[in-house]
């Protein structure tokens, strides 16, 4: 299976959800009056899952396969087989601690979470839903700009279109990034460079991804403001010792594939 579970999940209606989590809700409450708002998150994951007992399972896995390809991703706190619960200790609850929610409930397949925050001076929830289901995600049409030429673009297609077909769309650019680089055959963790330069002269070196000497990778899931960012490929593009950009953009229902060439 392309995505799997420590153990299997069973799915709960809005309703029930939300029985489980205004009890969660409550342990929470007392934690926070307890210990106040300065321990690192795991403390507070600890501490609940104390109260919780057999009910709750800490550091949830989710496991994703691709080929050769494995990721681990971890949600904090899973209760009553059902009901995930992603814990922070943050100054506030901003936008990405509920993409990495919606993500866990993609992958799961459940349709409700809730986010908790320690880190404020009072608690901070918030409720989180998802709808989206696997077969939808997985129906995507492949849109290629200037795309086939001289290099490694059939194999780069084959990568991320196998990649979608297995995991679906909708997941986070960073996921999708490490997976296709692996696949292609390029660590992640080892830094790659490119010079770059200004009216002719070298200025320094800037991080890349690079599927071949001159070619680099870029991965995004942009739903807006594609020729703007195009505008500033490119400017990186002409300031750099790269002949070109394979830009790959994967959103709900398709898969957006365009070389940005030199002149």
């Amino acid at each position: 299976m392309p995505i799997s579970t420590s153990v299997p999940l069973r799915h709960y209606c809005q309703e029930e959800f939300g029985a489980v989590a205004y009890e969660v809700v409550h342990h929470a409450f007392r934690i926070h009056d307890e210990l106040g708002r300065m321990f690192h998150e795991s403390i507070y994951r600890s501490t609940l899952r104390q109260i919780l007992d057999s009910r709750a399972i800490q550091e949830f896995e989710i496991c994703l396969t691709h080929q050769g390809f494995r990721k681990d991703l971890y949600i904090d706190l899973v209760v009553d087989l059902g009901c995930p619960f992603e814990l922070k200790a943050a100054t506030s609850l901003t936008d990405a601690h509920q993409s990495q929610l919606i993500q866990y409930l993609i992958l799961t397949g459940l349709s409700h979470g809730k986010l908790i925050n320690f880190g404020s001076e009072r608690v901070e929830h918030r409720f989180i839903n998802c709808h989206q289901a696997p077969e939808q995600r997985r129906q995507f049409q492949v849109v290629r700009i200037d795309w086939h030429g001289s290099g490694p673009t059939d194999d780069l297609e084959q990568i991320v279109v196998s990649l979608v077909n297995d995991w679906g769309t909708g997941l986070s650019r960073s996921l999708y990034k490490e997976a296709i680089a692996s696949l292609a055959g390029r660590d992640e963790q080892c830094e790659q460079f490119t010079e770059t330069q200004w009216g002719g002269q070298r200025t320094g070196r800037q991080p890349v991804t690079l599927i071949e000497s001159a070619v680099a990778l870029e991965i995004t899931c942009k739903k807006n403001d594609l020729n703007d960012y195009e505008s500033h490929l490119r400017r990186f593009l002409s300031n750099t010792i790269l002949q070109s950009i394979l830009w790959v953009n994967i959103t709900s229902g398709c898969v957006r594939l365009q070389r940005i060439s030199g002149s």
